[in-house]
């Protein structure tokens, strides 16, 4: 969850509320949970039909649909997290910038760079002190939280805009304001710009990053396939609350002007503000490390796989579980240019992008594992249809025959042997659980189309700059290493599109293979010979033991 519970809610919650208002709020609340939700029940969905390795995203989507387009997606994600990660140090610094009292960018930047590289180091200790060190940080998180709610009930500073639980407030909040607005008059030397509904979308939405950290870290979990889904699922329930909960607060009890030119407005709300300022700095804190865990992950797989040669050195790791330490400077080198170049907002919205494209292709992923499973199944159902009885038998080759069960006491005591006997290709059927209804490859397909339609909707040469880079790696890696895995799906788009109104075609793509074709003047022989001789005892069956030989005689 401290992935998650960033620093969008502690620092942009209140711009969010002041511009969009509390009834478009609560709409981009129920759009970003959504598409979150979905885009972790597919993930899920193909963690339980598939043997994944490390490599997290990026081993994902190229296990599914190629390492093409695992690559070109696992680049982009990379790129979003490592622009997300400047975010989270900008809004750090521009916290502790305003806890000395300066609005300065140089003091903003100069705190950011500074945090990055600090937790750099700490990254590099090693899984297991992050794991222990976010623990705590979670603890603090809760107690912000409840250092909030607590000064909604008892703070009153007019001053700041901070009153007391108002209808009539909570009625003129509801309403948008996307217009531009003077900050002079309330104390702060700045002008915010005209906005729209799906801009405001883009800066929300960054708080919806972290969904897919568990499925960066499933190498490392002891038992993923019951820890993905319960983290998952449990993080976005309980961050899509506290969102909820800070939006009907603050469009109760704050003035809208000061919604909007006070980016600091959640921490007069609070009670003690020291408890909210600590959890605002360890949201940052923990998010930041979150990502330098997680995402090198991901690099490191793509250049492990060689498909992209010039990452090769970023495979190497260290210590027993191979952290990425190399993997984690570019990373970090990364976030820092954007933590110099970009403000929060624009951070935001060129963050969102990258993942919306990812979240995009991890539905499309499933969608494609799901309908390949069944296409698999028709295919073997119309071979067995069509084959013939076997000879000397009255049973058909279609019926399954009894699997042998010579190795069941070894297997039973030896479980990593059914492990090792698994085909790293095969897709497995939907496992019974309670979640299974929801990773639904309908609603993955859905949820593929509004995501990356949404991103034309927030900046169309953003997102024309975003689908030029993905053309591009998706390109190089053809080019560059062409007998890239193509991976285990079965289905095409394309090929589905051609064939609907065909009946000749074959349901499932098949690779091109050459043909030899015979001209017709080449002279050639054919004559049959009995492989085995005859004999009363089989004289019902067919001499299907036979051969042919074909001979030039040119």
């Amino acid at each position: 969850m401290v992935n998650i519970f960033g620093i969008v809610i502690f620092l942009r919650m209140g711009w969010i509320v002041g511009t969009a208002g509390i009834a478009h709020a609560v709409l981009l609340l129920i759009i970003c949970t959504a598409l979150a939700l979905i885009t972790v029940f597919s993930a899920i969905g193909i963690c339980d039909r598939c043997r994944i390795e490390a490599g997290g995203i990026y081993s994902l989507i190229s296990h599914v649909l190629g390492g093409q387009i695992g690559g070109a997606v696992g680049l982009l994600y990379a790129f979003g997290q490592a622009v997300a990660t400047g975010l989270v140090a900008v809004g750090f610094g521009e916290s502790m910038a305003r806890l000395f009292n300066t609005e300065s960018s140089g003091a903003i930047k100069l705190i950011s760079i500074t945090t990055l590289i600090l937790l750099s180091g700490i990254n590099a200790a090693g899984v297991r002190w992050v794991i222990r060190l976010q623990l705590v940080l979670l603890a603090f998180l809760a107690l912000a939280l409840f250092d909030f709610i607590l000064g909604a009930f008892f703070t009153y500073d007019p001053e700041d805009g901070v009153g007391k639980f108002s209808s009539e407030r909570f009625s003129i909040n509801s309403a948008p304001h996307y217009e531009g607005a003077n900050c002079s008059n309330f104390g702060h030397n700045t002008y915010t710009k005209d906005q729209s509904f799906f801009s405001v979308f883009g800066v929300f939405f960054a708080n919806f990053l972290g969904v897919l950290a568990g499925v960066n870290m499933a190498s490392d979990l002891k038992n993923p396939h019951k820890s993905i889904p319960l983290g998952e699922l449990s993080a976005i329930g309980v961050s899509s609350t506290t969102c909820f909960i800070f939006i009907l607060i603050l469009g109760s009890i704050v003035d809208r002007e000061f919604l909007l030119c006070n980016y600091m407005i959640n921490e007069r709300v609070s009670l003690t503000k020291v408890m909210f300022l600590t959890g605002l700095y360890i949201s940052s804190l923990s998010s930041i490390i979150g990502s330098l865990l997680g995402t090198p992950r991901v690099i490191q797989g793509i250049a492990a796989e060689g498909i992209i040669p010039v990452l090769a050195p970023l495979s190497k790791g260290e210590g027993p579980n191979k952290n990425p330490v190399r993997a984690a400077m570019v990373l970090m080198g990364v976030a820092i240019v954007f933590a110099l170049l970009g403000d929060l907002n624009q951070l935001a919205i060129l963050s969102t992008m990258p993942f919306l494209i990812t979240y995009g292709f991890v539905n499309y992923a499933y969608v494609s594992l799901a309908m390949s499973y069944d296409l698999k199944a028709v295919h073997e159902e119309t071979k067995k249809a069509i084959r013939r009885k076997s000879y000397g038998s009255t049973v058909s080759v279609s019926e399954p025959a009894e699997t042998p069960k010579s190795n069941t006491v070894l297997d039973d005591l030896f479980p990593e042997r059914k492990a090792e006997d698994g085909d790293p290709s095969e897709i497995y059927s939907q496992p019974t659980s309670w979640y299974a209804i929801f990773s639904n490859r309908y609603i993955s397909f859905v949820g593929a189309i509004v995501n990356l339609t949404i991103l034309i909707f927030i900046n169309p040469m953003f997102a024309m700059l975003h689908f030029m880079a993905f053309a591009m790696i998706y390109y190089y890696i053809g080019r560059a290493f062409p007998a890239v895995s193509q991976g285990v799906t079965l289905f095409s788009l394309t090929h589905m599109f051609k064939t609907v109104w065909s009946k000749a075609e074959t349901l499932i793509e098949t690779d091109k293979q050459g043909l030899i074709i015979d001209s017709g003047n080449i002279g050639y022989d054919v004559s049959t010979a009995r492989l085995n001789e005859e004999n009363p005892d089989y004289s019902t069956r067919k001499p299907y033991h036979h051969t042919k030989e074909v001979r030039d005689f040119d």
